[in-house]
């Protein structure tokens, strides 16, 4: 889990949309997502959420660290 300060990673990864700010003004807002990644850096699992509360789980996020890296089968 990290900060995303200024939205650098939301632009690089490309997940974050366009949302109605004040009076007809559009301000851009960084889509709930999640990446895992191997040792190595490459992205093993993704979730880019439908909207600004689409999460998956605490419990649903350590099942999936334990299956791709702690107990990769």
């Amino acid at each position: 889990m990290i900060s995303d300060r200024g939205a650098k990673i939301a632009k690089d990864y490309n997940v974050y949309w366009f949302a109605e700010g004040w009076g007809k003004l559009k301000v851009k807002q960084a889509v709930p997502s999640k990446f895992l990644l191997n040792k190595n850096g490459e992205i093993i699992w993704k979730y880019v959420g439908r909207d600004k509360t689409d999460r998956p789980s605490v419990s649903a996020l350590i099942f999936l660290i334990d299956k791709y890296l702690i107990n990769p089968k």
